[in-house]
């Protein structure tokens, strides 16, 4: 979707993070648009667990989102890095970022890219960021005008794939994949052939922890999500 730069805001002299969207949704008159007015509102949401949205907008071309910068890795990194978490660790982590997600929710607002690279760590605090890319939960599907994917392959839901009306259960799907991948070290569904991804998050039956991670015991209610 972009690029992400440690930048500094000169009137208040502060770090920011500074994602730059992607020119090819920059030219979609529709994408930027809504992401103008999806970035107001999601710089409404109020959370200890969300990064605050500084503002948004566009300069000589360029779709831009300034946000809190805060020091630390993504989540992404720490399971490349160090493979499954704790379960401890990781049931807290989710939790935190289900909360992010509900107070989302509670506005209106549905993430759609829900992922590892978006979840931000600082210490035992975890962020989630990116909500420039929200959407308005009254059935808004997950392309864009030109149709360009909006979200990423391994966590995208079914009725994303489909290209049916998404609500708040999409993100949920996301998040479920996330503490999959945490406790197993891997995300459910890999391939090479990204089709052969999108097809699995369809038709295909998850990997119970029994196969993947024979030497962890995890409880029914959590194998069952």
């Amino acid at each position: 979707m972009g690029v992400v730069y440690r930048a500094l805001q000169l009137d208040l002299e502060r770090p920011v993070a500074l994602k730059l969207i992607a020119t090819h949704l920059a030219r979609d008159d529709g994408f930027r648009e809504r992401f103008v007015r999806e970035s107001r509102a999601a710089a409404a949401i109020d959370h200890p667990n969300v990064i605050p949205v500084y503002g948004a907008g566009e300069e000589d071309g360029r779709l831009y989102l300034a946000m809190r910068y805060v020091e630390g890795e993504d989540l992404r990194s720490l399971v490349q890095r160090n493979g499954a978490l704790e379960p401890e660790r990781a049931t807290t982590i989710i939790a935190q970022v289900g909360a992010a997600l509900d107070a989302a929710h509670a506005r209106g607002l549905v993430h759609r890219d829900v992922k590892p690279a978006n979840v931000l760590l600082d210490g035992d605090h975890a962020y989630l960021t990116d909500f420039g890319l929200t959407k308005r939960l009254a059935g808004d599907t997950t392309m864009t005008g030109s149709g360009h994917w909006v979200g990423t392959l391994g966590y995208i839901a079914p009725e994303q794939i489909r290209g049916e009306p998404i609500d708040a259960r999409s993100d949920v799907y996301a998040l479920g994949v996330i503490l999959y991948e945490m406790l197993a070290g891997r995300p459910p569904f890999e391939a090479e052939n990204p089709l052969s991804i999108l097809i699995a998050h369809v038709q295909e039956e998850v990997r119970p922890f029994s196969v993947v991670r024979p030497d962890l015991v995890i409880p029914a209610p959590v194998e069952a999500i």
